[in-house]
């Protein structure tokens, strides 16, 4: 774009280059032979963008099952889309979820009522009580994948005694943002310091637990519990830190998460989370400013 904000010719002309790379691309498909499934919570202006995301992930680790988790925003023509360039993808509609999901907490009335209240709890609760696998990953739709994730692999192949329950991608560089009201309210309470919720992989039978969430968001302060930002991440971070090191893991480098620009350059990086909200409006500004990214992403570099 340019410095004024206003879309430019090239811009445009970028963008539609992209789109049209993406829509040539073949349609994923996935065999969920691996028992994972990949949940992804998606609003109406980030489709284009989960489009990247599925068929990156399909191209680098197809033995898996998407699931796409409805923001309240999606249209009947999102869905639709969805369903022609994502056919294997699982797609849950908010008003089913919102069914669903308050039965399963009707005798967790503060995590209930925190998710009425805020979106991105979907993103956890809703993954994991909604989940018809054992074994999910939390993928936030501006990740794409790089290549293949062979610690995955592993991790979803071995056998569940032997493997942790979490695995997350770091955030370094800046202070996670959803652990800061840990010390001064819950002090003595572990949690894991640096880590993004954006893109972890969990069992989940270990990891969650509503109980505890019942309990902690019940604890604190309403003025956090309802915050409209980072109580997801807080929530991680502290369901992670109860499982104890032993079975909380860090993917580490190339699973990290940042804009590519902001990481070292490494030659087996996994993922790519752009974090496509920070200071970017649009979806529109995501596709130009991240289009070499997200051609890399699908095979359309070039």
């Amino acid at each position: 774009m340019s410095q004024s904000g206003a879309v430019s010719a090239g811009d445009a002309q970028d963008v539609f280059a992209l789109t049209r790379r993406l829509l040539a691309t073949q349609t994923p498909r996935f065999t969920g032979e691996h028992g994972v499934e990949v949940h992804s919570l998606v609003s109406s202006d980030h489709v284009p963008l989960y489009l990247f995301a599925a068929k990156s992930l399909a191209r680098f680790w197809p033995e898996v099952t998407p699931v796409v988790h409805d923001d309240g925003t999606l249209t009947p023509r999102d869905t639709a889309r969805l369903r022609r360039h994502v056919p294997d993808a699982r797609i849950l509609g908010r008003a089913e979820a919102d069914r669903r999901v308050e039965e399963l907490l009707a005798d967790h009335p503060t995590l209930a009522a925190v998710r009425r209240n805020n979106v991105r709890i979907l993103q956890l609760v809703d993954y994991y009580l909604l989940s018809r696998a054992p074994s999910v990953v939390s993928m936030d739709s501006d990740v794409v994948f790089l290549s293949r994730p062979r610690a995955l692999v592993d991790w979803a192949t071995a056998a569940s005694d032997e493997r942790p329950a979490f695995l997350y991608s770091p955030e370094f560089g800046w202070e996670p943002q959803g652990v800061h009201w840990i010390a001064d309210h819950l002090p003595g309470t572990p949690y894991v310091p640096y880590m993004c919720c954006g893109f972890a992989a969990v069992d989940s039978a270990a990891f969650f637990d509503a109980d505890f969430l019942e309990r902690t968001l019940r604890a604190l302060p309403r003025e956090i519990s309802f915050a409209p930002r980072y109580v997801t991440q807080m929530s991680y971070s502290l369901l992670g830190g109860r499982l104890g090191g032993g079975r909380t893991r860090n993917l580490g480098e190339p699973y990290r998460s940042g804009r590519l620009e902001w990481l070292p350059a490494i030659d087996d990086r996994v993922i790519c989370h752009y974090f496509a909200s920070h200071e970017r409006s649009t979806t529109f500004d995501n596709l130009s400013e991240e289009g070499p990214l997200l051609a890399r992403a699908i095979g359309a570099g070039g």
